[in-house]
């Protein structure tokens, strides 16, 4: 049974299983590109209420778990899309022939914002590849790279590190504020 059906045929049940439990539901409980499992998950996504996505969020970022990472992907993609963007899904993993950015976000103006999303800054984020996402993105058309902009948002609140890093960096101008998704009061 699809987990979207599972929500459909009993909400009080999926409701009670954290994230990674929901996860196991989904498919063949693994999250790859392309996978049944995270188009079921995204489907889900889309249909909880947002005090729920707030608590998956957490969860992603309390205890890391096989998958926290793209789950967390998902779940902030989920938020883009609930405060008005056109979401397009970025991949899990990149490849040679595809970018590896996150989420490619499209405000009502068609500004694009390449996301890229991380759940700490304790390793060094390369923002330059982030920028090459920018740049493959524009070589095939998807977006102009004139009307577009790169945001990192990081679910724990100790940025300082990259702050520093974006603020000193040539991208420093085409960075986003840093988002903290852990905090406690969301818009979403």
């Amino acid at each position: 049974m699809a987990l979207i059906d599972l929500w459909k045929k009993d909400r009080e049940q999926i409701l009670s299983k954290n994230i990674q439990q929901v996860i196991a539901f989904a498919g063949d409980g693994k999250l790859f590109d392309g996978s049944v499992a995270s188009m079921e998950l995204r489907e889900y996504l889309k249909n909880i209420p947002s005090e729920v996505l707030s608590k998956y969020a957490d969860q992603c970022l309390a205890e890391s778990f096989q998958n926290s990472g793209f789950a967390l992907q998902d779940i902030v993609n989920e938020i883009g899309r609930r405060i008005g963007f056109e979401v397009t899904a970025g991949f899990y993993r990149g490849t040679s022939s595809q970018s590896g950015h996150d989420g490619l976000w499209k405000d009502e103006n068609r500004h694009c914002i390449l996301v890229e999303v991380k759940t700490t800054d304790a390793y060094r984020i390369d923002l330059n590849r982030i920028a090459q996402y920018r740049r493959d993105l524009e070589k095939n058309n998807l977006i102009d790279f004139e009307r577009s902009s790169m945001l990192v948002i990081v679910g724990r609140q100790d940025t300082g590190d990259l702050e520093a890093q974006i603020r000193g960096s040539r991208h420093a101008w085409d960075m986003l504020s840093l988002i903290h998704i852990s905090e406690p009061t969301r818009p979403y």
